[in-house]
């Protein structure tokens, strides 16, 4: 059956950005939620993440923006620089004034860190060490799943919240499998004041030359420290050769050094700055579009990498899911006999896979601009990204992806249900 009314627990799946979003949101709708995170409570994924202003009005809808913003580095503008440091183009991330506010870039672990002692104040339990195994039931009245070392649990509703090699993903759509796009970011952190930044150079940065595109982008609240790093095509690698590459520094070290003089001087001064201990690299990976974000019971549905996973190109990813969750706890609080969650989820899996599908292309043509010199001069017109408006004075090229308050789009879609 489906449900009719908002449910009285939901069982999140995943306690990364997403599910602790997720909670907090359903939290102030009333809702109680559990969330299991299978790895440590001490696991740190490292790294650091740009959101833009459709992510950072959920965070401020949850009250973590507030808490955040004074440990980011805000910012507006990646600037486009070619070889003789002139700007080319300029790709907002943030604006105060056309979309309400700067882009920030805050160190994964201190935006969780935050999230998880909001938590711990509102008395909402999050369980580590809680690897799912198995949903051992679904429908139609709850969902059943188990965990590692035999604990079970059940629930109304239940979230995966758990990444693009979702276990919940994986039992009732295990034919889906991720799938590598065929090219690697290799990247390291270096200090800013080991680099010959020019006058009145702009940060952050993609430097375009001859190899390709490069990223400057400063991090911590000073900029004090920068994330470098290049992306390029690779061959895919089996579980064991990404990890073997993972822990091989040196190689990709070398990698990124690759063409050195080919690069402008403030780039060189990067790379002669980068320590081979804090090399990394990401695969890019994605998966296919699902039929559905829901099992067929309806009781367990998929969000954030679960459900789509969008490399990091356009720096949509995190962005992404928390869309994803501000609005799917806004429909369950509006669920009704008039807004039976069957109806409802199908128009939130119909406007969240256009705005996806949207992502994916502008992320796609963002790919296509930081390839080699060569590889761009074959491209068709319209498969690069540009901005446009610029050249026009406006401003406010990506106002569809910037503007959009999920929590109200909720509210169309609920009055739109009950006349139906």
């Amino acid at each position: 059956m489906t449900l009719t009314a908002p449910p009285t627990k939901v069982a999140i799946i995943g306690g990364g950005l997403a599910g602790l979003t997720l909670a907090l949101a359903l939290h102030d709708l009333n809702i109680s939620a559990t969330v299991y995170e299978a790895r440590s409570e001490d696991f740190d994924q490292g790294g650091g993440i740009m959101l833009s202003p459709n992510a950072l009005r959920v965070l401020d809808s949850v009250g973590i923006y507030q808490r955040i913003r004074d440990r980011s580095l805000q910012f507006d503008v990646l600037t486009f620089k070619n070889g003789q440091n002139e700007t080319t183009d300029e790709y907002y991330f943030g604006s105060e004034k056309l979309y309400g506010y700067h882009a920030i870039r805050i160190m994964r672990k201190e935006l969780l860190d935050e999230m998880k002692a909001m938590l711990r104040e509102y008395h909402i339990p999050i369980h580590y060490d809680s690897k799912l195994v198995a949903i051992t039931s679904d429908g139609p009245d709850e969902v059943k799943f188990a965990f590692a070392g035999g604990r079970a649990e059940s629930a109304p509703l239940v979230i995966g919240a758990d990444g693009i090699n979702s276990t919940v993903r994986g039992t009732f759509l295990p034919q889906v499998k991720p799938m590598y796009a065929g090219f690697m970011g290799i990247n390291s952190v270096v200090q800013r004041s080991q680099l010959r930044i020019p006058d009145g150079y702009s940060l952050p940065a993609t430097v375009m030359a001859k190899s390709g595109a490069f990223l400057l982008v400063p991090q911590k609240p000073d900029g004090s420290e920068l994330f470098i790093g290049s992306q390029r095509r690779f061959p895919a690698l089996d579980a064991a050769g990404w990890e073997a590459l993972r822990k091989d520094k040196q190689k990709l070290y070398d990698m990124l050094q690759e063409n050195k003089d080919e690069w402008p001087d403030v780039v060189q001064s990067a790379l002669e700055a980068a320590p081979v201990d804090r090399m990394g690299f990401w695969a890019f990976h994605g998966i296919p579009p699902l039929a559905s974000w829901l099992s067929d019971s309806k009781r367990i549905i998929l969000v954030g990498d679960a459900a789509h996973a969008i490399p990091p190109t356009a720096g949509q990813g995190a962005n992404q899911a928390f869309e994803d969750v501000r609005a799917l706890a806004t429909l369950l609080s509006e669920l009704s006999p008039d807004v039976p969650l069957d109806k409802a989820a199908a128009k939130w899996q119909s406007y969240r896979q256009d705005r996806i599908r949207r992502v994916l292309d502008l992320t796609q043509q963002m790919n296509m601009k930081r390839l080699p010199e060569s590889e761009r001069a074959k491209m068709p017109p319209g498969a690069i990204w540009s901005d446009k408006s610029l050249t026009r004075g406006e401003g406010g090229e990506l106002r569809w992806l910037y503007d959009p308050d999920l929590a109200q789009e909720v509210k169309k879609w609920v009055e739109e249900l009950k006349q139906t």
